[in-house]
């Protein structure tokens, strides 16, 4: 019977049988109070646990734990353990759904042989033409004009990362200086990585730089020094904008690679070379040679930085000029501006600095010309003589020239030709010229010019029925030579026209320096005649491509609340770079599997794939039990949780607990309760236990004889209260 069944209609039956024996009624009906006072005693106790249970999760969130209350009404229940049942599992192994890895096929290299066209120089027919190149020059004297002597300047570049908003203007400058100097003087480019230590200003004889290594040109003319300017200044570095390397190494031996066949090498050198050294090797001791640097203020704090010592004595010893030009204006973040650098070059005695800061960078450029100019030339007076005197005569038996012509700086007109000859006289300002000419006929031409009498250039031509040359080439399918296959001459030029020429057999199949090449390509004929043309046969072989690497692609699967590996690495597949790949997940009984790192789809590159996975553990059920005090049970069980919950995974019990009930005429009442109602799902068994227990029957006491009634229906009754009501 539940307890919360009401006994008031049990009372009114009483008094409608009773209504003319008063006392006995009145004795019936006081029963009868009391137990309705009983009974809403009992019912009072359980909405008053139920409200409060109301009341307290209604303060919680929706996502709150179940909690036992500390109330009165159940702090003397007993707790009882969470039951844990062992489950014994097999250690876990991996199982691989993909097929068994096998090594890729790599396919058969059989190309096609295809014919090539030969290159074909068109011979002259009985027409020839060439050039004369001289120089005029009138005779000076020395000792009464001034002008720029001739020199070799050393230009000094800092290209440390502090300096790098700088430079290129440094660069500009540097042109600048070379266009103001003489025509005739030699430049010297020098290239070097920071200020901080004593081989600063030393560079790399070697081909690859092999770091953040200073570099130095050999002697320049002046074009040759301003193309490479041009270059370095379409470099940007690292901690530019755009920059075109990423790194400082790969920066400085861009910068070294500018210089291109112009720089200074010295395989044998075992050390940086410094670049007093050098600049001594490249220049004569009579040689002019002074010195421009190009730097800003350097670093005072920290790792500061300091002047080369041997440089600037050889710089003050050696040049007839030593500049430096420092920039402490601020450009970029990147930028040294202290005093550093003026502070170290007045320590060593510099006598020539130029501080540019703050200055217009107009006045800059005139004032660092014209001091240099000042101090590194020197002035030689110089008097101008009468213009030379050119006789120019081309011609010869047999040949008959067609056109002829004179340029100059000042100078371009076509010369008189006279019965198929040239014969020209004329006073000609200072200047380099060239002299044009076409002839044609059988014979030899003759062309010469004389300054003041004296032969300055003589050429002769022969033109006469000669074949041109057949020769054949080899090489790759990217046009590139065949190491140690030479080309072949199959006839010299100048063999009569119409001799029969034939090609060797070429070889399909060559080796060199244990690689192989097949021939893919040659020409439709490898027979014929000598004629006028020069001819060229093509023989294209393409490289046998070696065995490819075979890459492989494993698995591993680590266990995702341990992080230790399950099983071993299983190999999966394999392939060639660029090969594709999509495979399966291992799967693992008892786990949930998840890929953690890699693709299961994608292609090779040039390493090993290795795909890792999580392994979630499957847990076992978490149920709760309803039994009395012999163990029997009183109420089915429930499954809070049920077996495949990943383990970790939160668990809650939050099902309404009766705090009475009937089973079979007996009444229970709620004894025990489980001391915990939430936890997490674990590899084991969990059982919350609620024990009930009998509940004691009160003694009644003795009745007045009562009228007979009519009894009122029972009903089962239990009392429930929420799982969060419960008491600890």
């Amino acid at each position: 019977m539940k307890n919360t069944f009401s006994y008031r209609k049990y009372g009114k039956n009483l008094c409608s049988v009773a209504l003319g024996l008063i006392v006995i009624a009145t004795v019936g009906l006081g029963m009868v109070k009391a137990d309705e006072s009983k009974n809403n005693s009992s019912d009072k106790s359980a909405v008053t646990a139920k409200t409060d249970q109301k009341s307290t999760e209604s303060s919680k969130s929706d996502d709150r734990k179940p909690e036992l209350n500390k109330s009165d009404k159940f702090k003397d229940l007993e707790k009882t353990k969470i039951e844990i049942e062992k489950v014994k599992k097999d250690a876990p192994k991996i199982k691989n759904p993909n097929p068994d890895a096998t090594d890729p096929k790599q396919k058969e290299f059989t190309p096609e042989i295809k014919t090539t066209e030969n290159t074909v120089e068109n011979g002259v027919d009985k027409t020839g033409s060439n050039e004369l190149n001289f120089k005029a020059q009138a005779p000076t004297n020395t000792k009464t004009e001034s002008t720029v002597a001739p020199l070799t300047v050393d230009h000094v570049y800092d290209y440390s990362s502090s300096y790098a908003g700088k430079i290129k203007d440094s660069l500009r400058m540097s042109k600048k200086i070379i266009e103001a100097n003489s025509p005739e003087s030699k430049h010297i480019l020098q290239l070097y990585p920071d200020n901080y230590g004593q081989t600063s200003y030393h560079a790399s004889g070697k081909e690859t730089v092999g770091g953040t290594y200073g570099a130095s040109s050999v002697v320049l003319t002046k074009q040759e020094a301003l193309n490479i300017i041009d270059k370095l200044l379409a470099i940007n570095a690292p901690s530019e904008k755009n920059p075109t390397y990423q790194n400082y190494g790969a920066y400085f031996q861009g910068l070294a690679d500018a210089l291109g066949d112009k720089r200074y090498l010295d395989e044998s050198a075992k050390e940086l070379v410094p670049f007093e050294t050098i600049a001594e090797k490249l220049t004569k001791p009579t040689d002019t040679l002074s010195v421009i640097q190009y730097t800003d203020g350097w670093m005072d704090k920290g790792k500061v930085e300091e002047m080369d010592k041997s440089f600037a004595e050889w710089a003050k010893g050696r040049a007839k000029t030593f500049m430096s030009v420092v920039n402490r204006n601020q450009v970029t973040d990147n930028d040294t501006n202290s005093n550093r650098s003026l502070e170290q070059m007045r320590e060593l005695g510099h006598p020539n600095i130029y501080d540019m800061t703050g200055k217009d960078p107009k006045v800059v450029d005139a004032e660092v010309i014209k001091q240099f100019l000042e101090t590194a030339t020197e002035k030689v007076k110089v008097t101008k003589g009468e213009d030379q005197t050119a006789k120019i005569t081309i011609g010869g038996a047999g040949i008959e020239v067609t056109k002829a012509t004179l340029k100059g700086k000042n100078v371009s007109k076509d010369l008189p030709i006279k019965d198929g000859k040239v014969d020209f006289t004329e006073k000609l300002p200072d200047g380099d010229y060239t002299i044009s000419y076409n002839f044609t006929g059988v014979g030899t031409v003759t062309a010469s010019v004389s300054l003041d009498g004296k032969e300055a250039v003589k050429k002769m031509d022969s033109l006469k029925n000669e074949g041109g040359a057949v020769t054949a080439d080899f090489r790759t399918v990217d046009g590139k030579e065949i190491p140690g296959k030479s080309n072949v001459t199959i006839s010299e030029a100048g063999k009569e026209i119409g001799n029969d020429w034939q090609a060797p057999e070429a070889q399909k199949e060559l080796t060199v320096d244990g690689d192989t090449y097949i021939l893919t390509g040659k020409p439709e004929a490898e027979a014929g005649k000598v004629t006028k043309d020069t001819v060229t046969l093509h023989y294209v072989y393409e490289k046998k491509p070696g065995d490819k690497k075979v890459y492989s692609l494993k698995f591993k699967v680590l266990n995702a609340l341990t992080n230790e590996q399950i099983d071993q690495d299983i190999l999966v597949t394999k392939g060639f770079s660029g090969d594709v790949y999509e495979i399966k997940p291992p799967t693992v009984d008892g786990f949930e599997i998840t890929l953690k790192e890699g693709e299961e789809k994608g292609k090779f590159a040039e390493n090993d794939l290795l795909l890792t996975y999580l392994a979630h553990e499957k847990g076992e059920e978490v149920k709760a039990i309803f039994v009395n005090e012999k163990g029997e049970e009183v109420k089915k069980s429930e499954i809070v949780s049920k077996a495949g919950a990943l383990v970790g995974k939160d668990w809650a019990f939050a099902s309404d607990i009766d705090t009475e009930l009937t089973v079979k005429d007996t009444t229970y009442v709620l004894k025990a309760v489980p001391e915990k109602l939430e936890g997490k799902v674990s590899s084991d068994k969990q059982t919350l236990k609620f024990i009930y227990k009998e509940k004691e029957k009160p003694t009644d006491p003795k009745k007045p004889e009562e009228p007979k009634k009519e009894e009122p229906k029972t009903l089962p009754k239990t009392s429930a209260v929420k799982a969060s009501s419960i008491a600890k």
